[in-house]
């Protein structure tokens, strides 16, 4: 991905985050006189029952933002998303991740993480190995030479 392209997204999902807070700023602000005004439990649940209603936009458009960054993740470590694993809400036409789609997605990408940690390690420690050999030879060949 080039760095623009990183650097517009970025910039999208911050302008999209705060959209995000700004909408549950106002609802929350809005629906704060009404549960102070609730005299009874089914006044409450009323009030909290709309109040769920007026935030569900907002929490699937957090909801999406976050399955577009696991989706990301995923592309990266070239881990395919079957389509089961996602949910569409038709009212407000917008797609993220079941929880178990997620849970499957966060695992199979700790297992590429760690593949890539032991493919890295099992390159790694045979030549880390050969060079302090060197290391060990020279200081051997060093201290014979200077022996008295």
């Amino acid at each position: 991905m080039s760095l623009t392209r990183s650097w517009r997204e970025l910039r999208f999902e911050r302008s999209y985050r705060k959209s995000v807070q700004q909408d549950l700023s106002r609802i929350g602000k809005a629906y704060q006189s009404k549960f102070k005004e609730a005299k009874t439990g089914n006044d409450f649940d009323a009030s909290m029952t709309a109040y769920l209603k007026e935030c569900r936009l907002p929490d699937l458009r957090l909801e999406t933002l976050r399955s577009r960054h696991l989706r990301r993740r995923a592309d990266h470590y070239g881990i395919d998303l079957p389509r089961e694993w996602w949910e569409h809400d038709e009212e407000h036409d917008l797609w993220y991740l079941t929880p178990d789609g997620r849970r499957h997605v966060t695992h199979r990408i700790t297992q590429e993480r760690i593949w890539t940690v032991k493919q890295w390690f099992q390159t790694l420690v045979p030549i880390a190995a050969l060079v302090m050999g060197f290391v060990g030879v020279l200081i051997g060949l060093l201290g014979m030479w200077r022996w008295p």
